[in-house]
C-alpha cells in the first residue's frame, strides 16, 4: 500500500541517496521523491513508498534514524501513489475553462499529497459549495478574515486556507494526520489558483465561451455563491 513519508535531511550531495538504500534495505520500496523545500542547509522531502498496511513502520524509522542528520516528519499511508503535476493541473482547467475550479478542487490532493480539498464562501466557512469525496462534513473552521493564504493546524490536522481572488470564495486543502504544509506548499497551491483563475477569466473573454458550473461562475462575474441546501 502506498505511504507517504516526510523527512528533513541535511541538504549536501549523497544524503538523500543515502536515505533511499537505506529505506530500500529495510525493504521499503521508493517509488518517488519530491523535494519540498530548501532552508538554512537542510532540505524537506516527501518520498512515495511502497509499504504493506500491517507491517510496522519501526523499520522505516530505523532507516531515517540510520541516516546521519535526517529526521522524520511524517509517516502515514495513504490512498493512492498518483501524484498530479503541477503543469497537469493547469492543464486540465484549460481543457475545462467551464469547471476550472472544480477541476482544481479535484486535482489539488495528488499535487500536494493531501487528502481532501474543498471551496467554501467565507459566509458558510463550514459548508462546501463544492469538495472531494473525503473532505470532512462540517470543514474545519478557518479564520473569518483570511486577507492571505495561510498554512494552520486545525484541531491537529494540517489545513491550507487560500482566498479565491476578489471573490468570497476560500480554498481549503487539508490532510488527515499528515505533516504540516510547509511555506513553500502554500504558495504552491496559491500560484495554482492565481493561474487557473487568469486563464479562466482570460477563456471567457469570448461571450461565446461554454456556460460555466456554478462555483467557477462566481469566481469569473463576482456574484454571490450559491448555497447547497
Amino acid at each position: 500500500m502506498p505511504a507517504h513519508l516526510r523527512v528533513s535531511l541535511a541538504d549536501r550531495p549523497g544524503a538523500l541517496a543515502a536515505l533511499t538504500r537505506g529505506l530500500a534495505a529495510a525493504g521499503a520500496n521508493v517509488l518517488a521523491v519530491t523535494v519540498v523545500q530548501r532552508e538554512s542547509g537542510r532540505a524537506v522531502d516527501d518520498l512515495l513508498l511502497d509499504w504493506p498496511f500491517a507491517r510496522p513502520w519501526d523499520a522505516v524509522v530505523r532507516a531515517v534514524e540510520g541516516c546521519s542528520g535526517a529526521r522524520v516528519q511524517g509517516l502515514r499511508h495513504i490512498a493512492s501513489a498518483v501524484m498530479t503535476p503541477d503543469a497537469g493541473v493547469v492543464a486540465t482547467t484549460l481543457r475545462q475553462p467551464h469547471r476550472a475550479i472544480e477541476a482544481l478542487v479535484d486535482l489539488l490532493p495528488g499535487a500536494l499529497l493531501a487528502d481532501w480539498a474543498a471551496v467554501a464562501d467565507r459566509r458558510w466557512p463550514r459548508e462546501p459549495l463544492v469538495a472531494t469525496p473525503e473532505s470532512p462534513l462540517p470543514l474545519p473552521l478557518a479564520p473569518a478574515a483570511l486577507p492571505r493564504p495561510r498554512a494552520l493546524v486545525v484541531g491537529d490536522e494540517p489545513l491550507l486556507a487560500v482566498p479565491c481572488a476578489d471573490s468570497s470564495l476560500r480554498l481549503l486543502v487539508g490532510r488527515s494526520g499528515g505533516p504540516a504544509f510547509t511555506r513553500s506548499e502554500r504558495d504552491r497551491c496559491t500560484a495554482l489558483l492565481d493561474v487557473v483563475i487568469s486563464v479562466t477569466r482570460l477563456a471567457y473573454a469570448d461571450a461565446t465561451a461554454q456556460p460555466a458550473a456554478s462555483v467557477t461562475a462566481t469566481i469569473l462575474d463576482g456574484a454571490p455563491a450559491v448555497r447547497v441546501g
